[in-house]
């Protein structure tokens, strides 16, 4: 009876149990399909032809598949140009940050000094300032140091906003490496500089690809900076190159959904080769052994 009774409780906790795990399959799948709608949905616009954009009947699958939006957004919109910008400034602001952020952090997370919780409160506090209420100093400075509509504008721009965030979580992880490596590599007759490169970094490998992919994101998205600080499609970001897609007439939907799909594909493209590193770098530090 025993046995049986063990039996059927066991019979009875799998049942709940798949009726549980089959509910939550449920609902994430639910709220996947309604996070992945809008996204589908460019695709399959930046795919369909002008007749079936325009027209007022709901088509959810187009008829026939063109190519025609994006060869218009590279022959009538330089899109090829703003891409190309937009890499350039987001590859200089991460090797801004991946060469300044580690030495910084590691000052910070190994050294104490006078002033050191004004630096940290610092770091904070530039984070803490919305963009909107410096870009208008940003503006003059770089006016008068005749910088506007340069690569090197919105990179210094750009870094001053994302080196305080990478300083900040670098700082943390290095927090979590035992000093003795540090101690050791000094016996072996390392410099400070020796000891970040040789030591710190490949340990901190998952804190960088962390660091990166959201110096990336917040650069690769920006509006604002170009807006103000550039007016010249030399330097013209692709955020702000989809405003050209806004005609007199009305929006030119069609490339306005190829630009839109060809602005999100580098970030899939780049978060997908760092996800290896990504995971680890966000979750590292979480749990105190």
């Amino acid at each position: 009876m025993t046995s049986q009774a063990q039996t059927s409780r066991g019979f009875r906790f799998s049942r709940r149990r798949l009726a549980e795990d089959t509910a939550t399959y449920v609902v994430l799948s639910v709220v996947l399909l309604i996070m992945m709608t809008p996204i589908l949905w460019l695709i399959l616009t930046s795919i369909r032809p002008l007749v079936e954009i325009a027209s007022t009947r709901l088509i959810l699958i187009p008829r026939r598949l063109v190519l025609d939006n994006y060869l218009a957004v590279f022959r009538d919109y330089e899109m090829a140009a703003y891409l190309q910008n937009t890499l350039l400034v987001c590859g200089g602001v991460i090797a801004t940050n991946m060469v300044i952020g580690p030495p910084a952090a590691y000052a910070m997370s190994r050294y104490s000094f006078r002033g050191e919780k004004a630096v940290l409160f610092g770091l904070v506090f530039m984070r803490m300032i919305p963009l909107v209420a410096v870009i208008l100093p940003l503006f003059i400075i770089f006016s008068t140091l005749r910088l506007l509509n340069s690569y090197a504008a919105l990179i210094i721009a750009h870094t001053a906003f994302k080196l305080p965030v990478t300083i900040w979580l670098l700082r943390a992880f290095i927090a979590d490496l035992p000093r003795e490596l540090d101690d050791s590599a000094r016996v072996d007759g390392a410099s400070p500089l020796g000891v970040i490169v040789r030591i710190v970094i490949p340990l901190i490998k998952p804190g960088l690809a962390a660091t990166a992919v959201l110096a990336f994101l917040a650069t690769w998205n920006d509006l604002l900076v170009t807006l103000v600080l550039s007016n010249t499609i030399k330097t013209e970001m692709v955020a702000l190159g989809l405003t050209k897609f806004v005609l007199e007439y009305g929006v030119a939907w069609g490339p306005l959904t190829a630009a839109g799909v060809l602005m999100f594909i580098p970030t899939v493209v780049f978060v997908f080769i760092a996800e290896r590193y990504l995971v680890r770098g966000l979750t590292m530090g979480a749990v105190k052994e």
